[in-house]
């Protein structure tokens, strides 16, 4: 009988302890995501060891192809996503921090916000993708939303039954969260606008056809630019190559655009004028 009960003591043992790492598997998960997208939007594109997306580009073009072409909307409806990340990521990693310390009254009531803050940006992000008609992007949104919302109910699911559910955040606690979102937000802002001064020339400017070879040229198309970029940089080639005649161009299939995640490359086939 002793036995029976000491083995059903180490099962129960066994069982919390596997609660408890998928827990913290989970506040991990969402604190590594929402820094991954922080960094994404600070970076903005490409560089060595990380192929991010230029959100800076898409949100852009987004609110061009919708009539609003000034930088300044983008930037704004940006800085409004980006602060809802950074606040997500507080607050997730808030629930990280003290589910390490082993408060679990504070994991909780910081995870909630992270939650709801997380559920707050998926609605908005699948409000906009309706909006713009980015029915990929919609898919992706919406089934984050839903990975949210299950990863709230199996944090819940594997509370232990003794555990204390009272409480809240408190008065320090908020202040310390809302000053860290403030400074990471401004940092995130400084970035958006240090863009549009550095490379807002790209949605207009034309692109300089690179030779690869005997009568080949590739051209490195910015995510940012459209149909204006494309028309003066053909207008360019031709007035820098007054010798040669275009035969035809082809664009380079997606598996092989390597490191450029967002931009299109596409080649220029040359032959001698007669």
């Amino acid at each position: 009988m002793k036995q029976k009960c000491t083995m059903g003591a180490i099962e129960k043992r066994v069982s919390a302890s596997n609660n408890q790492l998928i827990r913290g598997a989970i506040l991990m998960y969402w604190s590594i995501f929402w820094l991954f997208n922080i960094v994404d939007k600070v970076i903005g594109g490409s560089m060595f060891l990380w192929v991010g997306r230029d959100r800076f580009a898409q949100f852009q073009k987004y609110f061009a192809s919708a009539g609003l072409d000034a930088p300044i909307v983008a930037d704004v409806a940006l800085m409004v996503a980006a602060a809802l990340e950074v606040f997500a990521f507080v607050f997730m990693t808030g629930a990280l921090f003290f589910f390490l310390k082993g408060c679990l009254k504070e994991t909780r009531s910081w995870f909630f916000m992270g939650i709801l803050l997380t559920l707050a940006t998926f609605t908005l992000f699948s409000w906009g993708d309706h909006l713009f008609g980015d029915r990929f992007e919609l898919l992706e949104h919406t089934l984050f939303w839903f990975m949210t919302l299950a990863s709230w109910v199996i944090f819940k699911r594997l509370e232990g039954v003794d555990q204390d559910h009272s409480g809240g955040l408190n008065r320090p606690q908020v202040i310390a969260a809302a000053l860290l979102a403030c400074v990471l937000v401004g940092s995130v802002s400084l970035s958006i606008f240090d863009y549009n001064k550095d490379y807002f020339y790209r949605r207009t400017a034309p692109i300089a056809a690179e030779p690869v070879g005997e009568d080949l040229f590739k051209v490195s198309f910015p995510f940012l630019g459209g149909s204006t970029v494309f028309e003066k940089t053909i207008a360019q080639f031709v007035e820098e190559h007054p010798t040669k005649r275009i035969d035809h161009i082809y664009t380079v299939p997606n598996p092989l655009r390597l490191k450029k995640a967002d931009a299109l490359i596409f080649y220029i086939i040359t032959e001698e004028k007669p």
